[in-house]
């Protein structure tokens, strides 16, 4: 999947109803206030699909030597599902999060045609 079928992905298990806007340059989603969707790089947004769809966030211990975050779900409504990413620098971290959450969102949403 690209970025944008993940972000759509995502906002359809939220049930966030958003807009695709493709101007030829570049593709953008806004939601229904007009806002930019964005919460592969929005802090808030992020934090708000991991709210919404109740999903788990870890990060590796302090002393592990090979830095990671990941993002489930447990399992209770549908199957339980995670998805790690490493951390390849400790700057990346909060990166490499929203990446891992944004993957767990979109794997929640409906499957077309079933």
């Amino acid at each position: 999947m690209t970025i944008d079928q993940i972000i759509e992905a995502a906002a359809k298990a939220a049930g966030v109803p958003i807009r695709r806007i493709d101007d030829g340059w570049e593709v953008s989603f806004v939601d229904s206030y007009g806002e930019a969707y964005e919460p592969n790089i929005d802090n808030a947004q992020s934090f708000w699909l991991a709210a919404a769809l109740r999903i788990n966030v870890e990060h590796n211990h302090p002393a592990d030597n090979r830095p990671w975050v990941s993002a489930s779900v447990d399992g209770y409504v549908g199957p339980g599902q995670q998805f790690v990413e490493d951390v390849p620098d400790e700057s990346q971290r909060a990166d490499r999060m929203r990446l891992a959450i944004l993957r767990c969102a979109a794997a929640q949403a409906p499957k077309e045609g079933v």
